[in-house]
């Protein structure tokens, strides 16, 4: 955790090599932690692996990045189908990153299907807990209007973005 928190601060210093260095290391031994526990584990190595892939696409290690970033939502899937009150916020997070790093690589069919599933969980998770979970909501839906927009479905686009102003003016209110 500490290496991780290392990596988030060299990173936001401008210090991208020394960060990627940090969470590689953080990776590694998260890695070496849940080979012995997966079940206590792989939620902190499936942070990690959110976390390097963010480091390797700002370095421009788009293909790296997205191998990652996949890897961490394959684990955090698994980790939903037993406590999805718990980890649904972590998996939806990381589809949101997966999208991205699709669209980053040309895929974008693929990148409007992982924002619209990070969608549908933050919907969820915003209707159940809304003063938590709306931000968050209407950022997965600023990021379902740019793939829509990318696509040409500017009209759904327009009804995303629309929900998403509707979202932060009644949090707003509030």
């Amino acid at each position: 955790m500490s290496l991780t928190s290392l990596s988030n601060c060299l990173s936001d210093l401008g210090h991208r090599e020394r960060a990627l260095e940090m969470i590689q290391e953080a990776v590694d031994l998260d890695r070496q932690l849940a080979a012995d526990r997966p079940d206590v584990f792989n939620p902190d190595l499936a942070g990690s692996l959110h976390n390097h892939s963010l480091c390797l696409s700002a370095l421009g290690h788009r293909e790296r990045a997205l191998e990652m970033i996949q890897e961490a939502v394959d684990l955090r899937r698994q980790f939903t189908e037993h406590r999805p009150d718990v980890f649904n916020p972590d998996l939806a997070m990381s589809l949101n990153n997966l999208s991205l790093r699709l669209f980053d690589l040309g895929h974008r069919e693929g990148a409007l299907a992982m924002v619209q599933e990070a969608v549908d969980l933050r919907r969820q998770l915003a209707t159940d807990r809304p003063g938590l979970f709306n931000s968050l909501f209407a950022f997965s839906l600023d990021e379902l209007s740019q793939q829509l927009t990318n696509l040409g479905h500017r009209e759904q686009a327009l009804e995303a973005l629309h929900e998403a102003a509707m979202i932060r003016s009644q949090s707003a209110a509030a």
